[in-house]
């Protein structure tokens, strides 16, 4: 059964965000009425948010401006770079070496913190845990780990290639791809997108609130699969790979969207 997607107040206040770093609350109160979110639901977003250190609020009530900060900005660098690397893995321009990459760390329980961050850090990265504190990943990690993480990774996490991975039960690479990240996961993961996307041929929007919501919901859906989806390359899942399709037929809907109204903030380059 496919799960029906719903906007949440976070991707609708990023999505409100001009290339200036604002983004006014009239439109993001406007905007999350019509994606059926309540006001007090999005004020207690962007008070969370403002904790965190990712936005501040300038002005009161609907004639005041959200300013994305630093770490906002730094969120949303991330997330770009994730989508950048996805698209062009599809395009058949990052292509598989061959190699995998493996890593390893082992932390006394009184440093848990420390051990739950590169734990968090490698599997939000796509990384798979062969045993406890060694995992595995066909991507070499090791910039996006340094963002994430910093020194951490120089004097707690060892590293190491081979073309020579062995796992019980897998005869080979393909084998233990599906070993470690089920296709069937990633594919199912897809489907509330590819469900919206059918739906927004038969109905597509009429005014810009309606093109600005439909983006976000999008984009929520482009987000839903790529949280279960590793980006293994292609050279390692079934041909044709349906979510490589899904990811051609989401940009093609967005950028029928953005066509018929160019100006609005969700389209717009982040700083």
């Amino acid at each position: 059964m496919t799960t029906m997607l719903s906007v949440s107040p976070r991707t609708l206040i990023e999505g409100c965000f001009g290339s200036d770093g604002t983004a006014a609350l009239s439109t993001v109160y406007d905007l999350g009425l019509a994606l059926g979110l309540p006001e007090q639901n999005v004020r207690l977003t962007i008070r969370r948010m403002q904790s965190a250190g990712l936005l501040h609020q300038v002005g009161r009530g609907r004639g005041g401006t959200l300013v994305r900060d630093e770490e906002g900005a730094r969120s949303e660098r991330t997330a770009l770079r994730l989508l950048d690397f996805a698209f062009a893995q599809d395009d058949g321009r990052h292509p598989w070496d061959g190699s995998w990459r493996l890593y390893a760390f082992s932390i006394p329980e009184g440093r848990r913190a420390e051990r739950d961050a590169l734990r968090t850090a490698l599997t939000d990265l796509g990384a798979a845990a062969l045993t406890p504190g060694l995992y595995v990943s066909p991507h070499d990690l090791g910039s996006e780990l340094s963002r994430e993480l910093g020194d951490a990774v120089d004097s707690r996490l060892a590293s190491a290639t081979t073309r020579d991975l062995v796992v019980p039960g897998c005869q080979d690479d393909s084998a233990i791809a599906e070993r470690l990240w089920p296709a069937a996961l990633v594919i199912e993961g897809c489907a509330p997108l590819d469900d919206l996307l059918a739906r927004m041929q038969v109905e597509p929007p009429s005014d810009e609130i309606g093109v600005m919501a439909a983006a976000l919901r999008l984009s929520e859906g482009l987000d839903h699969a790529l949280r279960v989806d590793p980006l293994l390359p292609l050279e390692l899942r079934p041909s044709p790979w349906p979510p490589r399709r899904t990811r051609s037929d989401f940009m093609a809907a967005w950028n029928r969207l953005e066509a018929a109204a160019p100006g609005l903030p969700v389209f717009a380059d982040p700083l």
